[in-house]
C-alpha cells in the first residue's frame, strides 16, 4: 500500500513535469497514435498521461481529446502489466466489461496498450489501440510494434521536458 501511494506520488509529479505541451510536442504525440491506429487498422488510438483520478487524453483518434475519471477506462490497469495488455472482447472480460466505454459510446470491444515508461522506470501512461468489435488476438510482432511506439513516444515526452529546462 505504501509503495503504491509513493508511486502515484512520483507518477503525479512526474506528469506535471510532461504536461507543458507545445506545438511541436502534440504533433509529435499525434504522429505516434496515428501511426498506432494505422498499424492495427482500427477506428481508436490514443496517447493518455494517467496521474491521481484522472486519465488525460493528450493525442486521439476517434475519441476526443480531454480528460476522464482514471477508473473509467482500461489504462490504469495496463499501467500494472510489464509489457502489452490486450483485451480482445472487454464484454467478456469482468475488468471491463462494466466500463462507461464498453456498455456505451464509443462501445469499445477491443483494447490493446503499451505502458509509456520514463527512462527511470516509471510509467506515467498508455498509448492504446480500440476498435467497437471484438479481434483475435495481436501477433507478438504487433505487440512488439505497439510497445516499441510506447518507448518513442515515451522518449519524445521526456525529450521536450528536458528542452524546456534548458530553456528555463
Amino acid at each position: 500500500m505504501l509503495t503504491s501511494l509513493f508511486r502515484e506520488r512520483r507518477r503525479a509529479r512526474a506528469i506535471r513535469g510532461l504536461t507543458q505541451s507545445d506545438d511541436a510536442m502534440a504533433l509529435a504525440l499525434d504522429r505516434h497514435v496515428e501511426t498506432a491506429q494505422q498499424a492495427f487498422a482500427a477506428p481508436i488510438a490514443a496517447l493518455s498521461l494517467i496521474s491521481d483520478d484522472v486519465q488525460a487524453i493528450r493525442a486521439a483518434r476517434g475519441v476526443e481529446v480531454g480528460c476522464i475519471p482514471r477508473a473509467d477506462g482500461f489504462c490504469t490497469v495496463t499501467l500494472e502489466e510489464p509489457g502489452v495488455l490486450e483485451c480482445c472482447d472487454a464484454l467478456t472480460d469482468p475488468r471491463f466489461s462494466a466500463l462507461p466505454c464498453v456498455i456505451g459510446d464509443p462501445f469499445i470491444r477491443y483494447y490493446i496498450g503499451a505502458p509509456l515508461r520514463l527512462m527511470n522506470g516509471l510509467e506515467v501512461g498508455v498509448l492504446c489501440v480500440a476498435d467497437v468489435v471484438g479481434r483475435r488476438p495481436a501477433s507478438p510482432d504487433q505487440k512488439a510494434y505497439l510497445l516499441g511506439l510506447a518507448r518513442q513516444a515515451s522518449l519524445a515526452l521526456e525529450g521536450a521536458r528536458g528542452m524546456r529546462r534548458l530553456a528555463a
